[in-house]
């Protein structure tokens, strides 16, 4: 019976066209296992019971070897992109000079690696910074766009973002990085930093068609486009940028009086949060103050919008206990964009954003 059990698992072996070397294997290991089996008194129909018919155990075990030749042809590729990319670079480099920017060509090993052992989704966010990498170099050395070519290190988090976020949130999610996006390129080309700014209400505006009520989203929506439209208007019609930001107060309005902005007055708030309340308001008055008069004294709108970021950043302080990771992001963007903007260094600037991830490491190691 083991014989006979044997050698029907080696012709199936065989039509499934395993190896010589995979089927001595096989059977070699399943006489082990029959012998075992007898050797605890079991009969020989209780055997086959266990280890299965021959032809279903043959089955189960083609894709498993099938399994492994992918694994090993996958191994294979990623052993040998070192060493391609090595001869790839010394050809370009002796052959064309083309040492730089030939060394990109390293970049290939662990996009290999990461491509051939990481699932589709997962594999394409994994890449997305080496990508990145690679786009930002050839707009820089090819074109000269170093400037504002690093926005292409936005499509990071906007890849991550649109991959493993719900469709309907999608838009919400990336909208910051949208306007950022335009808001760079407004100003870089065409100096419109100046109602450029303005790409950022459509942060809160798409947001808002999240609201289920349809009614409520037209009036936002309408409340935001009039305070647009009365800005420009007072801005380029009559050059009163500042009376035009008061059409602003419009969405604040509205706000209000649907009860999406809640005002707490004096005697509804006790104790500590009293004092933290007034004194979030005075840093927002601080805030909008310093901001307009960088803006209206020194025409400086096109910078002066980082004052508000020490609004959260003086929030996270006053209303938990002060963690670097939360107030990184906002120190990133403030050195990114004042390096970038004072001393034409967009170039490196960028890099001010590393200092997140190895803040949170440090702070969390």
């Amino acid at each position: 019976m083991k014989d006979k059990y044997l050698n029907s698992l080696r012709a199936q072996l065989e039509e499934f066209q395993a190896s010589k070397s995979e089927i001595n294997e096989i059977v070699s290991d399943y006489e082990q296992l029959y012998n075992d089996a007898k050797s605890t008194g079991k009969t020989d129909e209780e055997v086959w019971n266990i280890l299965g018919d021959p032809k279903s155990a043959a089955y189960e075990l083609m894709d498993t070897l099938k399994l492994k030749k992918e694994k090993s042809v996958r191994n294979k590729i990623i052993a040998l992109t070192p060493f391609i990319s090595l001869i790839v670079f010394f050809v370009m480099g002796f052959y064309y000079d083309l040492w730089h920017p030939g060394w990109m060509v390293f970049l290939m090993i662990p996009i290999t690696s990461i491509a051939l052992h990481t699932r589709l989704k997962d594999g394409i966010v994994a890449l997305s910074p080496f990508l990145s990498i690679i786009a930002y170099l050839i707009l820089g050395w090819g074109f000269g766009l170093w400037h504002p070519g690093w926005l292409v290190f936005l499509l990071i988090p906007m890849v991550s973002i649109i991959l493993h976020t719900r469709f309907k949130e999608v838009f919400v999610a990336i909208s910051p990085f949208v306007s950022v996006i335009v808001f760079i390129i407004l100003g870089t080309y065409y100096n419109l930093w100046n109602p450029g700014w303005l790409v950022f209400l459509s942060i809160p505006m798409i947001g808002i068609l999240n609201e289920k009520k349809l009614w409520k989203v037209l009036l936002y929506e309408a409340s935001f486009i009039a305070a647009i439209l009365f800005y420009l208007y007072m801005g380029y019609t009559y050059g009163e940028w500042r009376y035009g930001a008061l059409g602003f107060a419009l969405p604040l309005i509205v706000g209000i009086i649907f009860g999406d902005i809640h005002i707490l007055w004096d005697n509804q708030l006790e104790g500590k949060y009293r004092q933290k309340a007034i004194f979030m308001v005075s840093v927002v008055v601080i805030t909008t103050s310093i901001f307009l008069a960088l803006g209206l004294a020194l025409n400086g709108w096109a910078y002066a919008w980082q004052v508000f970021l020490f609004i959260p950043m003086v929030a996270i302080i006053a209303f938990d206990k002060i963690r670097f990771t939360a107030l990184m992001p906002f120190i990133a963007v403030i050195l990114f964009f004042s390096l970038g903007y004072f001393f034409q260094l967009f170039h490196i600037s960028w890099l001010a954003f590393l200092l997140i991830p190895i803040v949170a490491i440090i702070e969390n190691a």
